[in-house]
């Protein structure tokens, strides 16, 4: 009841400060800073109300940032949400790196068949259920009623591509809540991670045969898939550097390595957005490395292939927290419930059929790969939740073809809207059905 109560008071003190008593209307400065303490103690207090009921503590995360965000209660405006875009980004960046670390090799080769399976029958099925649906109600969709073969095609191909991504921090956040593992929770998280870099690839191969579609002069862009390519194994590399820096930290110094992780995501998300912005300021070069899957690469490289694995993941799992509480708390305040507003009808149909395709496509996969049934059954479960990735090629998609591609832009945002908010109570079901949940509160709670 404390919590509850304490929620009450800071919720009435911002609805005070929000309608200008006391003159705080006029300190932006103060206003800001206060706005995003609100929001950061709100989505704690929240998180840990809900997980009495049975929920993951994400969710209540989430709610309390949509609820804080500029769709509800204005109390994190638009602006200051846009303004904590690179504390979003060093959030994700640390979440990549303890993802890449949760990743054991070993683990990996004894499920690297179920793996495959995975990965396999979620791409195949996924995007034709998607591709299949689009074609069959596009004239239900108002962007796409009457619209040209061309670009129906495009569009089916495209939404079906981002309907295949997932949310590794999503996954990450639950299974460090639950404290999961065991052979399930490993085949999740390797196919989850596996095909949310395989989107990044899937979607440049579709954007380039979309073009080609819908302008018969305009040939696949062959350069443009082999710069994805380089920007992939460009971001692998570097990955396995930074792998080679953080553990040679560890050994030569070890002190305050929270502190050295936080400045390493820093400059990774930095220096990737900075590089980009050069490249394409002075050459006219669009070269994109992706932090995320550095980080992952790092993770990964430290905990398989250097001595200091398993310190690196305790010191990690000490940030967890008040990452996860900074990320998904700003991922609710960047929901946009105007576009679920405008497309609910479409958004909800992509999700049912979604989630559909999602759980057929895992059940077939388990059965095939000698799962036990429970895992077959629970499998699709886990693979509900959507943000990172997807929301980041939404924009893309409405660049790259003005006439219809920020309309589907919308709708997709509005689909991942809805998973997002229901995926990790999906997989936290899922977790505690097959006996891989094995703590009630999060580790650090303590």
């Amino acid at each position: 009841m404390r919590r509850v109560a304490g929620l009450l008071v800071i919720v009435i003190f911002m609805g005070l400060v929000s309608a200008g008593v006391g003159g705080w209307c006029h300190l932006e400065g103060a206003r800001q800073s206060l706005s995003f303490g609100f929001l950061l103690i709100a989505a704690y207090l929240l998180g840990d109300i809900l997980s009495w009921f049975r929920f993951p503590k994400i969710t209540g995360y989430i709610v309390a940032g949509v609820f804080a965000g500029p769709y509800v209660s204005n109390f994190i405006p638009m602006d200051t949400v846009v303004g904590l875009k690179l504390l979003d980004s060093l959030a994700l960046a640390v979440i990549a790196l303890s993802a890449g670390g949760e990743l054991e090799l070993a683990g990996i080769k004894r499920r690297c068949r179920r793996i495959c399976w995975g990965v396999a029958f979620q791409v195949i099925g996924v995007f034709t259920g998607i591709f299949l649906l689009i074609l069959a109600g596009s004239q239900f969709i108002p962007f796409l009623k009457n619209a040209p073969a061309p670009v129906v095609l495009s569009a089916a191909g495209i939404i079906g591509v981002l309907s295949i991504a997932r949310s590794p921090s999503s996954a990450m956040a639950i299974i460090s809540e639950s404290k999961a593992k065991g052979p399930f929770t490993e085949t999740m998280l390797g196919v989850t991670l596996i095909i949310d870099v395989l989107v990044i690839a899937l979607f440049a191969v579709a954007v380039s045969v979309a073009l080609a579609v819908a302008q018969p002069d305009v040939r696949v862009d062959a350069v443009f898939l082999i710069s994805v390519g380089i920007e992939l194994i460009g971001s692998i590399l570097i990955g396995i550097a930074l792998g080679w820096a953080v553990d040679y930290y560890i050994t030569r110094f070890g002190a305050e390595l929270p502190v050295f992780i936080l400045g390493t995501a820093f400059l990774v998300t930095f220096f990737s957005d900075q590089f980009a912005r050069f490249l394409d300021t002075f050459y006219a070069i669009r070269f994109h490395l992706e932090p995320l899957l550095t980080c992952m690469t790092a993770g990964f490289f430290i905990r398989n292939f250097t001595k200091n694995g398993d310190f690196f993941i305790k010191r990690l799992d000490r940030l967890s927290l008040p990452v996860y509480i900074l990320f998904f708390s700003l991922v609710g305040a960047s929901l946009n419930l105007a576009a679920l507003r405008q497309t609910w009808m479409p958004a909800l149909l992509l999700v049912i059929g979604r989630s559909f395709f999602i759980w057929t496509s895992a059940w077939l996969s388990g059965r095939l790969g000698g799962d036990p049934p429970v895992f077959a059954q629970m499998a699709g479960f886990s693979y509900i939740a959507q943000a990172g990735v997807s929301l980041g090629l939404c924009g893309i998609l409405g660049r790259s073809f003005p006439d219809w591609g920020a309309a589907a832009a919308v709708m997709v945002v509005a689909m991942i809207s809805i998973n997002q908010l229901i995926g990790p109570v999906t997989f936290k079901y899922a977790l505690d059905r097959v006996g891989e949940a094995r703590g009630k509160r999060h580790a650090t709670d303590s």
